[in-house]
């Protein structure tokens, strides 16, 4: 560098040092928001403007002040020395991006000089330039500013990181698959991926209802707040930060918000809506546990069992469950006809609409008799478009009283009659109507072989039949004509004693379409039956053949030959099947449920050929006394286990099990 740029420099740098320290307090608000509006939105929340006599901090300077510090640093050494304006200098350049940037391409600057080494704290300068007040007073206020952003970033992040795990604490009791838990451990027992035990706290905090310990109605009471998506929105915009913080700190509607998936049955789109904008406030414990977005979140931690009780807690939580059908799904309303006849009229009746009114669309019925059944009638009109499925079960109903209910059914399709001894083979042939399609018939002692003949004549559309009686023999089976061939499906032939493969014969003939067949308790059946199933009957997905104690290892083997789409195979207590048999079952690919209930000759090589079975979903192994603890240990193999039953197995011990448990986590064990 010659003398004359040096000399240049020199003066320029005196020029500018003397413009920053006179106009020290006389810059305007508007020149410190353009000189640090480019990098203050990346700040963490720094102001846009600084206040009077206090400059940029580094991260926001300009160009300028980067070629000043380095001029600076090159003719005075201060750039790393150890005085409180070069330290701070140091920290802020090293810190910043901003101020490691270039000058712009408008200052006319000689080449940059690489900084040199520090060379101890000193008052002035080898160039003849010293240290004014004005600049350490500048860099002062900078460290100030900069501990102050460092601080501003601190809090924003720790308040980020509560933010994000109570969400994840939230998440983890929705999402009840998520691997990732969050407070204590499930108790012991609970299968994997089960949600941890709810309680209201839990229930509130999922919905943004707060609960703030003490400072309610009465002192040291707990206090209840609600607070719905836009009052989240309004405080969490209070407590500052960029659009994209603003929007990570807030719950995800889907997931943590009560309407983000559910609304209260029966109301208005206005009225909820309306609701989601101001929802009310609580205040005490119990105006929370009668809020209609709380219960509609708290009942669905219930079974549809449990809720029977809760719905006798009180009015609101009768009428809240009431309120929507998926509350009851997949439960049968039994009731009790001799305790029924103990109610006044206006009684059964509201016990009747309650049934609507909480969509059961079935009907059960125990000991009832034809004076019930006229009862049924005359108290529940309803019930004659709404009611799909009659259940009768010992009952001493007589076919009047059978085909007067039946009459005043117009949608019943499904009917189920256990017990019922006072129905006979002409009662059926009265009162059976072709819209049914579902029909059981269980101990009642009066049905034989001309109930199937009335069965296969008057009930066309028949898809599902199960008969369990004693006296039917072969010749009911050849009732069955090509009008139920494609219709009939599933046929359930349970404890039928006289049953043998010449009725076999007659099944495979008149129904090749069935793809459920139980042949539970018919003992008479052999080998020869089960080749005839094997070669006809192929898109058969399920097969019973439990209780069958002329069964061998060679009608295992027709299975496992012809039958390449069966799912579930059912052999309980056919006790001539050896590890031969559970061999040739090892190879269907498609069979997902097994079960060999006390079948007293399996083995544990048996075992061996099972592990194979990649699919296997459900496995029983109950009561096999020659298993060992060594050959249960091997089914650790069978990964996409989902199931296992082990109870009354001498083998297994509290160690197996635990052994067990720890290599096969998702498989439900059975002790």
């Amino acid at each position: 560098m010659s003398s004359i740029s040096a000399q240049g420099v020199v003066e320029r740098a005196s020029a500018e040092l003397s413009k920053r320290i006179n106009g020290l307090g006389l810059r305007s608000k508007h020149h410190h928001s353009s000189s640090s509006g480019g990098s203050s939105g990346g700040a963490g929340g720094g102001d846009s403007t600084s206040p009077a006599g206090a400059t940029p901090t580094p991260a926001a300077s300009s160009g300028k002040t980067s070629v000043m510090e380095r001029v600076t640093n090159a003719l005075c050494g201060g750039g790393n020395s150890n005085s409180n304006s070069g330290s701070n200098s140091s920290n802020s350049t090293s810190s910043s991006p901003a101020a490691a940037a270039p000058p712009p391409a408008s200052n006319a600057n000689p080449p940059q000089t690489p900084d040199k080494p520090s060379r101890g704290s000193s008052p002035s300068s080898p160039g003849g330039l010293s240290m004014t007040g004005g600049q350490s007073q500048i860099q002062n206020s900078t460290h100030h500013l900069l501990q102050q952003q460092q601080q501003q970033q601190q809090h924003l992040q720790l308040q980020q990181s509560q933010q994000q795990h109570l969400q994840l604490q939230a998440s983890t009791l929705i999402n009840s698959n998520h691997h990732v838990m969050v407070g204590p451990s499930p108790p012991t027992g609970m299968p994997l991926g089960a949600p941890p035990t709810p309680t209201v706290k839990s229930i509130a905090k999922q919905m943004n209802i707060t609960i703030p310990g003490g400072g309610g109605v009465n002192p040291g009471s707990p206090t209840f707040s609600t607070m719905g998506m836009v009052a989240a929105q309004k405080a969490a915009a209070s407590a500052g930060g960029t659009p994209l913080q603003l929007r990570k700190q807030l719950p995800n509607p889907h997931l943590h918000h009560p309407y983000g998936n559910m609304g209260v049955v029966g109301q208005s789109p206005l009225i909820l809506q309306q609701q989601q904008l101001h929802p009310p406030p609580i205040h005490s414990i119990e105006q929370l546990m009668l809020d209609d977005r709380f219960l509609s979140r708290f009942f669905q931690y219930f079974s549809p069992y449990e809720r029977r009780v809760l719905a006798q807690v009180c009015v609101k939580w009768r009428d809240t469950l009431y309120r929507s059908p998926r509350y009851w799904s997949g439960l049968l309303p039994t009731l009790q006809c001799r305790e029924l006849r103990q109610m006044p009229g206006c009684d059964r009746g509201k016990l009747y609409n309650s049934l609507i009114r909480r969509g059961f669309h079935a009907l059960g019925l125990v000991g009832a008799s034809d004076e019930d059944a006229l009862d049924v009638v005359h108290s529940f009109p309803l019930a004659s478009k709404h009611v799909h499925s009659l259940s009768l079960r010992c009952s001493s109903i007589s076919d009047r009283g059978l085909e007067t209910l039946l009459d005043h059914l117009q949608s019943l399709f499904e009917l189920e009659l256990a017990g019922c001894n006072e129905v006979t083979e002409a009662g059926l042939w009265a009162c059976l109507t072709p819209r049914i399609v579902s029909l059981s018939l269980a101990d009642c002692i009066n049905i034989a072989d001309e109930a199937v003949g009335a069965v296969a004549q008057l009930l066309p559309s028949l898809y599902e039949f199960s008969l369990q009686a004693y006296h039917v023999t072969d010749a009911a089976l050849g009732y069955f004509s090509p009008k139920q061939s494609h219709s009939l499906s599933i046929l359930r032939l349970q404890s039928c004693w006289e049953l043998t493969n010449h009725g076999i014969v007659n099944i495979v003939h008149s129904l090749p379409h069935l793809t459920v067949l139980s042949l539970s308790g018919c003992s008479k059946l052999t080998d020869d039956g089960v080749e005839l199933i094997a070669e006809n009957l192929q898109k058969l997905r399920a097969l019973d053949l439990s209780w069958c104690p002329r069964i061998t290892d060679a009608s295992l083997e027709y299975i496992a030959c012809d039958l390449n789409q069966l799912e579930e195979l059912t052999l309980d207590r056919c006790v001539h099947i050896t590890d031969i048999g559970v061999g040739y079952i090892s190879t269907m690919l498609s069979l997902t449920a097994l079960f060999l209930r006390w079948c007293s000759q399996v083995r544990d090589f048996g075992l061996q050929h099972l592990c194979s079975m990649r699919n296997l979903q459900v496995l029983s192994l109950a009561g096999c006394p020659l298993l060992t603890s060594s050959g249960l240990s091997s089914l650790i193999q069978l990964r996409h286990l989902q199931e296992l039953e082990l109870t009354n197995c001498p083998g297994a011990s509290h160690e197996l099990f635990d052994y067990l448990k720890e290599h096969l986590p998702r498989c439900l064990i059975i002790e």
